[in-house]
């Protein structure tokens, strides 16, 4: 689906997608942080995929670690498709494909899969 990048693309490329403005509605602080929507140890080799990258500043940042911003709110805040990234390997191991993107898109899957 998707390119696995290095950690230096990934930043870039995620930036790049905003002109390095936070992707949150309404913010107009630069990006601190190219953000995994999914936690990136989710994946065997990283995760690094730029659909699956957020620009955040450094508030909507903690936000989006504590839960506050959900990865559907990441994908829509991102212009991104969900259906477009790339399933996380530890997620495959218990749910389907229909069960992960049902949770995903009705905001009853955090960013860690749980």
């Amino acid at each position: 689906m998707n390119e696995l990048l290095t950690r230096e693309e990934f930043k870039k490329q995620v930036f790049a997608k905003t002109n390095g403005k936070c992707c949150v509605p309404g913010c107009n602080h630069d990006a601190i942080d190219a953000h995994h929507i999914m936690d990136r140890k989710l994946w065997k080799n990283g995760g690094y995929y730029l659909s699956n990258g957020a620009a955040l500043c450094s508030k909507h940042h903690l936000d989006a670690e504590q839960g506050r911003i959900t990865p559907r709110q990441c994908f829509m805040y991102m212009k991104q498709d969900p259906y477009h990234t790339n399933e996380p390997d530890k997620i495959k191991e218990y749910l389907t494909y229909s069960e992960y993107m049902n949770l995903l898109l009705n905001d009853k899957l955090n960013k860690w899969g749980d």
